[in-house]
């Protein structure tokens, strides 16, 4: 279920609102000179499309009155959509920092006297440093006769979660909203049992006592994309207090699976972002990841031993990893000995990077991270280093790793099949390299960790104790599928899933299912077949929970070997207990959220020969076959148009004239799908060249 803002959409739904203070003295009485406004500030482009073209300005400016009578001692404010550093002042002096996070949020801040003068005063906010595009929304500034710790924290609010099915208290997320739909800052801080932002509170054993203001808000409590959510209006008002329980079940059936994000960071070791290691841990437990891999940039970072001391080892088993951060991509690497050598991220092409890799650590997975992001300077399968067609690289030799990111919720792409078909090309290629979904988080509440997650089929029956060695394994092996807020597996014949080869059968029926939480809206699901499509089917129940679609696609149209993966697509979350976010480098200013499920690819042997031939192998196959242009293009007609295009490939790399009347003439004779094959090689090439020249 969607959440808007307005609390009057949900009567249906609500609880009897609950009045739950514990005595104590109330402070945070708001005085004058409190402004009611937001502003819209820009720095640079237009950041969205959603965005007004004209800006209130570029910096927020509000002058307030100060006398003895009425000495603030601190300030609220709301802000919306900060991606970049903003900074606010007081009278020109410091007073404090924006929270980095795109959500809507009400923060708070402290006014040290020694910074206010007798008579007017003015705060501004504004952006430090080197000026960076972002467009926000700052204002509905209130002062306060307290400081941040004592408005905040004026009431206590005991909160406990349960697991619908077991009734007993369970890690979790809560998230605070006040009457206005905007998340509300709370008087805790972070404990060896919670992290705490604004709005937001994570808890590894399913209490807390939430410390809030006078006010109404929604709390609503969540799991992950596995959970449905629970929540309840309370009116933060009186004196009495009632205990507030809220209950959670699982909706998704992940059984035989286990859930994995392979990306992770702390402030601690990676010193960027915001979640310290004790917060990380805490927020692992409560989104439901059972395999964390511990991945700060060029360290191997051990998370057992504080697991083991905050007493939360039964939730997950930790993996030691690292980020392999070069300047011609990001790897992560695992599983890494305890103490093993790090490996030399100075180096400057792929080939001695895997090597120091397999030298000094061992690791069996190797992933490619976010392939079309810039960093350094470099963009991994930019059109001039890689073809994303036929997954050839352009600049670093043979792809030597053997996974890479497809869904990474911290870092989305504008266009979500971007990487997928990178991925295809990979595999068209007859690499086997398996795709991956996680969350590259480096805070607590911003970019989170396990929204996007990959699901690992192995024994799931002891979170606390899974067998990393036949995890690792079936992860390098492709028995995989990526989550996003749904979760979609696919069989061949009942028997054959993601990583596996189908074969020793006559006739080939693929068995889809696409399950998410209740809150997750699905649209629709594809099948892409050599990452062609060619099946596409709407899902007329996506906001139910659990299953949302079930169905068949008998395969007799396969003309030859070929992998198959199934993609599922919902709406975008934009409840703030689960938001979606916005691309971290987006291509375009318009932008549609969305919300994933894709399986791992099944390898299918059409031609029963008990092997798998990739497009790259039959292209391979017919050139040295057949000896000329005119021979070949014809025997393209028992194929794809993914073989014609690697064909092409291979003509235009022997130094055949693509654009040469001769095979032009062949081509205009051919059928539909080999002069396609031809024409999309051609495209990347031109793509190629463009790219060389910006």
């Amino acid at each position: 279920m969607r959440y808007c803002k307005s609390p009057g959409s949900f009567k249906s739904r609500i609880k009897t609102a609950v009045h739950l203070l514990i005595p104590c003295i109330v402070f945070g009485t708001a005085i004058s000179n409190a402004d009611d406004t937001l502003s819209h500030l820009r720095v640079g482009e237009r950041e969205w499309d959603t965005f007004p073209e004209s800006p209130d300005g570029s910096t927020f400016s509000h002058s307030f009155h100060v006398d003895s009578k009425s000495l603030p001692k601190s300030v609220s404010l709301r802000q919306i959509d900060v991606k970049q550093a903003w900074t606010v002042t007081l009278n020109d002096k410091p007073l404090g920092r924006l929270i980095r996070n795109e959500n809507d949020m009400i923060i708070v801040m402290d006014i040290p006297p020694e910074l206010l003068h007798d008579g007017t005063n003015q705060l501004k906010v504004g952006q430090t440093g080197r000026a960076m595009a972002d467009d926000i929304y700052i204002g509905e500034l209130k002062f306060h006769d307290s400081t941040r710790s004592e408005y905040l924290s004026q009431y206590n609010v005991p909160v406990r979660v349960l697991d619908r099915m077991t009734d007993q208290a369970t890690p979790c997320r809560l998230t605070i909203l006040n009457e206005h739909g905007t998340l509300m800052s709370v008087g805790n801080t972070s404990t060896d049992t919670t992290a705490v932002r604004p709005g937001v509170v994570y808890t590894s054993n399913g209490e807390v006592n939430l410390q809030l203001p006078m006010g109404r808000y929604q709390i609503i409590a969540g799991r992950g994309m596995e959970w449905s959510i629970d929540h309840q209006w309370i009116t933060v008002s009186d004196r009495t207090s009632s205990p507030l329980t809220l209950s959670i079940k699982r909706e998704v059936d992940t059984e035989g699976f286990i859930s994995c994000d392979t990306h992770v960071h702390t402030y601690t070791h990676s010193r960027h972002g915001d979640a310290t290691l004790d917060e990380r841990l805490i927020t692992i437990a409560g989104e439901g990841i059972e395999l964390p891999i511990a991945t700060d940039h060029n360290l191997h970072i051990d998370y057992a031993p504080r697991v083991h001391e905050l007493g939360i080892g039964r939730f997950f088993t930790p993996v030691i990893g690292n980020e392999v951060t070069t300047k011609i991509g990001h790897f992560n690497i695992f599983p890494v000995p305890v103490n093993s050598p790090l490996p030399d991220h100075t180096l400057g092409n792929w080939g001695d990077i895997v090597k120091s890799i397999r030298t000094t650590t061992g690791a069996t997975i190797i992933i490619l991270n976010h392939a079309r992001d810039v960093h350094s300077g470099v963009t991994p399968f930019a059109p001039g280093r890689h073809n994303s067609l036929t997954g050839r690289s352009l600049q670093n030799g043979l792809f030597m790793p053997n996974a890479m990111e497809l869904i990474n919720s911290g870092a989305t792409q504008t266009n979500y099949l971007q990487l997928y078909r990178d991925w295809f090309g990979l595999l068209n290629r007859g690499l086997e390299v398996t795709g991956i979904g996680c969350s590259d988080s480096h805070d607590v509440a911003r970019h989170f960790i396990g929204q996007s997650r990959t699901y690992i089929r192995v024994d799931d029956d002891t979170p606390g104790n899974i067998d990393t060695v036949a995890a690792v394994q079936a992860l390098a092996n492709g028995h995989a599928n990526l989550s996003y807020g749904l979760f979609t597996t696919m069989q061949v014949n009942k028997k054959f899933g993601a990583g596996d080869l189908a074969t020793g059968e006559d006739k080939f029926v693929a068995t889809i299912r696409v399950q998410g939480p209740s809150w997750v809206t699905a649209r629709q699901v594809d099948l892409y077949v050599n990452g062609i499509l060619t099946h596409t089917f709407p899902i007329r129940k996506g906001q139910r929970g659990g299953t949302k679609w079930t169905g068949q696609v008998k395969l007799d149209g396969l003309k030859h070997d070929a992998f198959l993966v199934a993609i599922a697509r919902g709406d975008g979350v934009a409840s703030l207990h689960w938001p979606t976010a916005k691309p971290y480098q987006p291509t375009s200013s318009h932008f549609e959220p969305y919300t994933i499920g894709s399986t791992g690819a099944i390898k299918v042997d059409v031609d029963g020969d008990g092997l798998f031939s990739s497009a790259h192998d039959y292209a391979q196959s017919l050139s040295t076959t057949h000896s000329t242009p005119a021979q070949l293009t014809a025997s393209l007609t028992e194929f794809d148009q993914i073989v014609s295009s690697h064909v092409a490939e291979i003509l235009d790399l022997t130094g055949v004239d693509l654009s040469g009347e001769n095979l032009q003439q062949l081509l205009k004779k051919a059928p539909a799908e080999v002069r396609r094959g031809f024409f999309l090689y051609q495209r990347s090439k031109i793509d190629a060249l463009n790219d060389s020249r910006q």
